[in-house]
């Protein structure tokens, strides 16, 4: 039998991680209509480190609530039905979903069907949708064609940004771009939009934008036409350029800006990986506006046009074909303890994890 446990941080120092003891464990029976989930693996990236900067000011803190002063970063990952007190909820079957650095989570499912649940537990009811879905992987399309259990929450959880952004660019025409930027080259999300971007017949040359240390391993992935080191930023060709930030360096993006000045056409803002970059100022940079992606409503506009069917079909294609050509570059890593995983945690904290690393973690010994 496992006892319950969760990681929970200290909102005021991130770097302090320690365990916590639940009230949940194996032998919980749930309340009427409610289900305890077995939280089997997770992976841990720069994502969930994303998570815990903005946990208050983007309410990631209250959806798995943790003692005052602490908190419990969402990862994504897969977890098992335990025991189930909701009539359409079955033990047994294995669901992908976000979920809390833990032993087990307490579920309140509603809109219970072939392809999965909703948690509608009140605490969670002001997150968005999709962060309360959780999806029954025997019928998950994305799932069912994952080359593996570990790289389906190594990769999956920034996929689906990255899908999009190919999508949003590919309809405005690139902007008119003869090349795409892409900061911070070696993370995920870059590397997805990169994978699906190649795809196309029509599109502008992808350049990756990375550090000197990261240099080889992304060159090994053949999914950029260049990469560039971020010290040779003046080494950009001055052409019809558009520029995806997910670095969110304002040093870097000035860099940029100030290299292609108007040949610059077009500039969004993703991620943040570079999160301990000094401020500086952007507004008024030479060549196009800064703009922000929003996910949310390319996938509606998406939907609307295409029809959620369609957009499914499409997801699943490049998913397909990604996860495949992911899936010998990456190098998987897995943790099973308490202490390595928060050792784990505090790598990717502090930013010293190889970008070829991917850590499937779990709470659970024997289950990764």
């Amino acid at each position: 039998m496992t006892l319950g446990m969760s990681l929970d941080v200290d909102l005021n120092d991130l770097h302090r991680m320690e365990s916590r003891a639940s009230s949940l464990s194996d032998d919980t029976v749930p309340p009427e209509g409610t289900a305890v989930l077995a939280v089997d693996r997770f992976g841990f990236s720069a994502l969930n480190v994303g998570y815990a900067d903005a946990g208050s000011s983007l309410g990631y803190w209250s959806m798995f609530p943790a003692p005052d002063g602490t908190g419990t970063i969402p990862v994504w990952g897969h977890a098992t039905v335990l025991r189930s007190s909701h009539p359409d909820l079955a033990p047994g079957r294995t669901y992908y979903g976000l979920l809390p650095m833990a032993t087990h989570l307490l579920v309140s499912p509603e809109a219970v069907g072939p392809r999965g649940f909703t948690d509608a537990s009140p605490h969670r009811r002001r997150a968005a949708p999709v962060y309360n879905r959780y999806l029954d992987r025997s019928s998950d399309p994305l799932s069912t064609t994952s080359p593996s259990a570990a790289s389906e929450v190594l990769l999956r959880p920034t996929f689906t940004t990255s899908f999009l952004l190919d999508a949003d660019l590919a309809e405005q025409g690139w902007s008119g771009a003869d090349a795409l930027i892409l900061t911070s080259a070696s993370s995920r999300t870059a590397i997805g939009t990169a994978q699906v971007m190649r795809t196309r017949s029509q599109r502008p040359a992808i350049v990756g934008l990375t550090s000197a240390r990261h240099m080889t391993d992304v060159r090994l992935l053949g999914c950029y036409d260049r990469v560039v080191d971020y010290d040779d930023i003046g080494s950009l060709p001055v052409g019809p350029t558009a520029l995806v930030d997910l670095s969110g360096d304002p040093a870097v993006v000035a860099g940029i800006h100030h290299r292609l000045g108007e040949a610059l056409v077009h500039s969004s803002a993703v991620g943040a990986t570079h999160r301990l970059a000094p401020p500086l100022e952007t507004s008024t940079l030479p060549g196009a506006r800064r703009s922000l992606f929003l996910a949310p409503g390319v996938a509606t506009r998406l939907r609307e046009r295409l029809g959620v069917a369609s957009v499914e079909r499409t997801l699943a294609a490049a998913w397909r074909i990604c996860a495949h050509e992911m899936q010998d570059w990456f190098e998987v890593r897995e943790a099973q303890d308490a202490t390595t995983v928060q050792q784990v945690y505090r790598q990717v904290l502090e930013g010293t994890v190889a970008p070829r690393h991917g850590w499937v973690l779990s709470l659970r010994p024997g289950t990764t």
